[in-house]
């Protein structure tokens, strides 16, 4: 009794956080079958001893628990292990062990009776596997009791992690789409084991099984490349937990909420409900960080605002360079200098996936200019900031911008263009995990790179002047691929191109005197083309498969309107006032900016 009690006191040490299985979209799984030990089990081997054990009350529902553990929490309804192996279904019983074992059912034997009675298994299965502990456990008092513990408990570790890999390479083999495997944590922690001289030989143990585990997974992966396997890794989160209990939604890490004769009058308060296994509050942990993982690339897919913010800061600088060749007053020979700058704020809607978007930013800029009445050219440097909150995924994005621009006129015919290039510096990536208040951090960078042409013309009105223009660009903005940093699902991003070709038509009015102008511009700009990357993810140092997500660029079909003032003080000095804005299906901007010109 005492090692079925002990049975499943793997996840015990797993974490915390929100739930995020409603979000996903695109990655979904059709049902759920788990094979484990009492970690996992819903009641398999209450309903096998004819509700014997374990005890219930004080244990609840035949659970090792005093409530649902972490597989009945992860979005499906799974029948036990009597039920009709077509749906979703639980295997798992309390105290098994990873092999042949005929009572409790070892897992193996799991694997197989379902198999027996007509299981399968389908591209949109999700599987759980977690087991090995009970081994750990039932081989642990004649390890330390040998003249070699280490030598001693070293095969029973690794004959568990061979059993795990048998088993996930016969499920991969029998065409399950998924398959998530949950290695074993830091048994030191648990109470059972905290503080005892035990606990070391417990915690090789579990490194051993772990290393092997992974080990066995990463060349069950590589050889059945049709499935993902994804290993759910809890040794790491362990300390995270222990340090900061208050954070995940309980106070007790330390002590059994039933320590075999009395029973805890608070159990949401702790962690542990017996020496090893999480109470129902523990099991919520667990199951959270089971959604970082299996999620992965639906949340991943957050990080194309990214591209996106580096690609519109390319495009709102080469806007800014072609406007400067465009306005009605007639060129003066000679060179000048200007200074800019603004304040922006743009809104993206949520798609899929990616949820709402903002990004509140500012930015300096300062040209060159010279030429003739016909031809004048100009260079440019600018500074782009925005700081980018997009829900569960917030970062700091820099745009360090060089452009080169030129343009001809004659009479009231203008054409010109620009061409850029910007450094882009993603930084202080921060990713509420599933864990919240759990927040991996990284930081990458990029090159954005695009190109404009604009052609028009002006016809005086008596007062004011209209111009008809229209304009091409193409925007490129490539991301590095970086890995994120913290003891949740580490994700890690392959790089990506944010490409699209634009085009616009618009209508620009003038009007003012010598000293004081104003304009007034509208227009409409929409994609040619959008030639973006997926965004990829996978997971650092794990097996699961980089997933690719589609994403349209949202600043496709855009209203645009501005409006602005300009005037000359103190003779030769030109400030210019003005405001720009986008409306789009799917994002809406707001830019306000100043400019000051001077002739050198």
């Amino acid at each position: 009794m005492t090692r079925l009690l002990r049975g499943a006191a793997l996840a015990a040490l797993s974490l915390a956080a929100v739930s995020v299985a409603g979000a996903a979209s695109a990655q979904s799984y059709s049902r759920l079958v788990v094979f484990g030990d009492s970690l996992s089990d819903n009641g398999n081997l209450y309903l096998a001893t004819g509700g014997s054990t374990p005890a219930s009350p004080p244990y609840g529902a035949g659970r090792f628990s005093n409530g649902p553990v972490f597989t009945e929490q992860l979005g499906f309804n799974a029948a036990n292990f009597m039920g009709p192996v077509t749906g979703s279904i639980n295997y798992a019983f309390g105290g098994a062990r990873t092999d042949s074992q005929a009572q409790p059912l070892g897992m193996r034997l799991q694997l197989a009776q379902y198999q027996q009675r007509g299981g399968t298994f389908g591209a949109n299965d999700l599987v759980s596997v977690l087991g090995g502990a009970n081994n750990i456990f039932q081989g642990l008092p004649a390890a330390g009791a040998s003249s070699n513990p280490t030598g001693s408990i070293t095969p029973v570790a690794l004959g568990a992690a061979s059993d795990m890999n048998f088993i996930v390479g016969a499920i991969a083999q029998a065409g399950a789409g998924t398959i998530l495997v949950t290695n074993l944590p830091k048994l030191s922690l648990t109470p059972q084991f905290r503080g005892t001289p035990a606990a070391p030989l417990a915690d090789f143990a579990v490194s051993t099984f772990n290393g092997a585990l992974l080990t066995g997974l990463n060349a069950t992966a590589t050889a059945r490349p049709g499935t993902n396997i994804i290993l759910m890794d809890l040794f790491k989160v362990g300390d995270v937990i222990s340090a900061n209990p208050s954070a995940f939604g309980v106070s007790n890490v330390t002590q059994a909420c039933f320590n075999g004769v009395t029973l805890c009058s608070n159990p949401d308060d702790y962690f542990y409900f017996d020496g090893v296994h999480p109470t129902a509050r523990g099991h919520a942990v667990i199951a959270r960080l089971a959604n970082d993982y299996l999620y992965y690339g639906d949340q991943g897919s957050q990080t194309a605002v990214l591209g996106e913010t580096a690609w519109r800061h390319r495009e709102d600088a080469l806007d800014g360079s072609t406007a400067a060749l465009s306005g009605r007053e007639a060129w003066m020979g000679g060179t000048s200098i200007s200074v800019g700058a603004l304040v922006d704020k743009t809104e993206t809607d949520a798609r899929g996936a990616i949820g709402k978007a903002t990004s509140d930013g500012y930015g300096v800029r300062i040209a060159l200019e010279s030429g003739s009445e016909t031809w004048r050219f100009g260079m440019s440097g600018s500074y782009r900031n925005a700081d980018v909150d997009a829900g569960a995924l917030r970062a700091d994005i820099d745009s360090f911008g060089l452009d080169v621009y030129g343009g001809w006129r004659s009479g009231d015919l203008f054409v010109n263009a620009a061409a850029g290039v910007a450094q882009d510096d993603f930084n202080d990536i921060n990713r509420l995990t599933s864990l919240a208040p759990i927040v991996h951090s990284g930081s990458t960078r990029g090159v954005s790179t695009g190109a404009r042409l604009q052609g028009g013309m002006w016809f005086d009105m008596g007062g004011f002047a209209l111009s008809p223009r229209a304009a091409v660009a193409w925007i490129n903005a490539d991301v590095d691929g970086f890995g994120e940093q913290g003891p949740a699902a580490q994700y890690a991003y392959a790089d990506r191109s944010v490409q699209a070709t634009t085009a616009e038509i618009a209508l620009r009015a003038e009007g003012g005197t010598e000293r004081v102008r104003f304009f007034a511009e509208g227009g409409y700009r929409d994609s040619l083309s959008d030639d973006s990357d997926a965004v990829r993810t996978g997971i650092v140092g794990n097996p699961a498969r980089v997933l690719g997500r589609d994403v349209d660029l949202p600043f496709g079909g855009q209203v645009l309107a501005a409006a602005g003032i300009e005037g000359t003080v103190m003779e030769r000095l030109k400030v210019s006032i003005g405001y720009k804005g986008r409306f789009g299906d799917h994002a809406d901007s707001h830019m306000a900016a100043v400019k000051l010109s001077l002739p050198l």
